[in-house]
C-alpha cells in the first residue's frame, strides 16, 4: 500500500493507539530528551504492534506469535505527519527485547536529527538501486544513534544489529546524504564497497555476533 492510498481516517486510527509499556519502553523515554536531543518538539510514542498490523496500513506481514517474538517498526511519519506533527510512532511487541528497542528509537532520532531519511521508502529505492535494504535502512547517522543508545542503556545488540554496529565502528554505513540524493549510482557505488567489505571481514563479524540474539551459524561449505 502506497501512502497516498491510505484510506480516510488512518492517520486519525493510529493516533487512537494506545501507548504501551513493554519491557524497558517506559524507562527508556524516561530517561531520554528527545526534544533536547534532537533539537524538536517532538515526542516518541511507543504503541502496540499487532493492533497496528491489524490496521492493515502496511504490507509486512505479522513476525509469527508477538508475545514470544520480539519485533517493531516504525510508523511512517507521513501517516500521521498532517495531524499529529509532535510524535513519531514506534510499534513494539509485547515481548520486544532491548536491542529492538534502541533500535526503533535510533529510527526516530535519525529521522529527526541524523540522516533525516525515512526507511520506510527504502524498499522502492532498494529496487531501483538493487543495494541491500538493510543498508539503505540504516545510514551512517543511524549506526551513530544506535551506538548512543547501547551505551546509554548498557543493551547487548543482538546479532543484526551488532552487524550494523561493525560496519558504523569501520566507516562502512552509506552517508544520509548519499541515501536522501537519490544518487542511484552513488549509493551502488557505496553498497559494493560495503558488501566487499563485509565479504572480507566475515569471520571477524562471525566471532563479533557469535552467541548474540538471532545469531544464525554459517553453513558450512
Amino acid at each position: 500500500m502506497r501512502l497516498g492510498d491510505l484510506p480516510d481516517g488512518a492517520a486519525e486510527k493510529i493516533m487512537t493507539l494506545p501507548e504501551v509499556d513493554y519491557g524497558r519502553c517506559r524507562e527508556m523515554l524516561d530517561r531520554l530528551d528527545v526534544g533536547k536531543l534532537t533539537r524538536t518538539n517532538v515526542q516518541v510514542r511507543f504503541v502496540d504492534l499487532g493492533a497496528y498490523l491489524e490496521m492493515g496500513y502496511t504490507p509486512r506481514d505479522t513476525p509469527g506469535d508477538l508475545n514470544r517474538t520480539s519485533a517493531g517498526q516504525m510508523i511512517n511519519p507521513l501517516k500521521t505527519l498532517s495531524l499529529d506533527p509532535d510524535h513519531i510512532y514506534l510499534a513494539v511487541s509485547p515481548a520486544v527485547s532491548e536491542s529492538t528497542l534502541i533500535h526503533q528509537l535510533a529510527h526516530a532520532l535519525d529521522f529527526l536529527a541524523g540522516s533525516r531519511t525515512n526507511p520506510a521508502l527504502a524498499r522502492p529505492l532498494s529496487m531501483e538501486t538493487e543495494a541491500p535494504l538493510e543498508l539503505l535502512e540504516h545510514p551512517r547517522e543511524f549506526g551513530h544513534w544506535l551506538a548512543f543508545l547501547a551505551n546509554e542503556f548498557g543493551v547487548i545488540l543482538d546479532a543484526e544489529d551488532a552487524i550494523v554496529g561493525y560496519l558504523f565502528e569501520n566507516g562502512r554505513l552509506i552517508p544520509g546524504e548519499i541515501i536522501g540524493s537519490g544518487d542511484a549510482e552513488a549509493i551502488r557505488k557505496e553498497s559494493r564497497a560495503i558488501i566487499e567489505f563485509i565479504s572480507q571481514h566475515r569471520e571477524e563479524i562471525d566471532e563479533r555476533i557469535k552467541g548474540r540474539g538471532g545469531y544464525i551459524e554459517p553453513q558450512k561449505q
